[in-house]
């Protein structure tokens, strides 16, 4: 089992709480999606029902489907690099005296090709490409999608998977960027995989709308929009539930399908809702349309990402 570092150092600090100036959003269990959720949003357009999404622990996994993309010529190699350095960006961010209090460590290769979560069964929070279909209905132009999956009583994040669409999508790794850039994408998928939703901060890379043509290369890097976020979900000395990455039920590279039968004998309990996907507790999944919020947000290029 390969782990690849991708975060800071956290050191000891103190937070101040984000001032108004600032429109970053955190993701919430109210689904503004779903109707029948009745979800109010304040002056910035961030949520304000239900409970944000939060990682508990002070460490979390991601790895990287071992089939890379034949679409976009890019190997599992190429990939976890861009991943490794997408994610660092967020872990070393500067909260004052500190970084994040959380860590993010790559984990691969990963065997399965879905994006998936297993109540009973081992998991793993997958980055992978989907080269034979987009299933995503009306989606046709997103570039990716981020699911999470989370008690919907408190937030906890238990599962993110991020999706990228190699089948009508092109994608560019490294200068010059030739077409949508993958560490861009990633690193706003990253934001959302955190926790964070989109900004109303032109400036911010959680912004809803990414042109490469005239952005370039400007999401790879934090606004300090971004920074106010992330270091208000994962504020220096934060004290954690745990320090462990392993993943909600313990690893496993393989589809639940491929998985042995778990032992009956030591089950668990899920708090479920009327699932988005299949195997989903409370999830999000809305399309990105050039980079996935973290309940999927559609990324297209100069469009708007839901």
């Amino acid at each position: 089992m390969m782990r690849r570092a991708i975060s800071g150092a956290v050191l000891l600090a103190t937070l101040v709480a984000a001032p108004s100036a600032f429109a970053f959003c955190r993701t919430t269990t109210c689904d503004p999606n779903d109707a029948k959720e009745h979800c109010t949003r304040d002056s910035d357009n961030c949520v304000t029902d239900g409970f944000p999404l939060i990682w508990r622990s002070s460490c979390v996994t991601i790895g990287v489907q071992k089939m890379g993309s034949a679409h976009n010529g890019f190997s599992y190699d190429d990939i976890a690099d861009v991943v490794t350095q997408a994610f660092g960006t967020w872990m070393n961010a500067s909260c004052g005296s500190g970084h994040p209090s959380i860590d993010v460590e790559m984990i691969g290769p990963i065997e399965c090709g879905l994006s998936e979560y297993n109540g009973d069964r081992g998991n793993a929070n997958i980055v992978l490409f989907r080269e034979d279909k987009w299933p995503y209905e009306g989606a046709a132009n997103a570039i990716g999608l981020t699911t999470t999956r989370f008690d919907t009583k408190t937030g906890d994040l238990w599962d993110a998977d991020i999706e990228l669409n190699g089948v009508t999508q092109q994608l560019s790794i490294g200068d010059p960027i030739v077409a949508d850039d993958l560490l861009s994408v990633l690193t706003h998928e990253g934001g959302h995989f955190l926790g964070l939703s989109h900004s109303l901060d032109p400036t911010a890379t959680m912004r809803a709308v990414y042109d490469p043509r005239t952005d370039g290369d400007t999401f790879r890097d934090l606004a300090p929009d971004d920074i106010k976020g992330i270091c208000a979900i994962y504020p220096p000395g934060r004290q954690t539930q745990t320090t462990s990455c392993e993943n909600r039920h313990g690893f496993s590279s393989e589809c639940g399908a491929d998985q042995p039968p778990p032992d009956e004998s030591k089950g668990c309990s899920l708090n479920t809702r009327a699932p988005v996907t299949s195997s989903s507790p409370g999830s999000y999944a809305a399309l990105l349309a050039i980079f996935g919020a973290v309940w999927g947000a559609r990324l297209a290029r100069r469009r708007r990402i839901v």
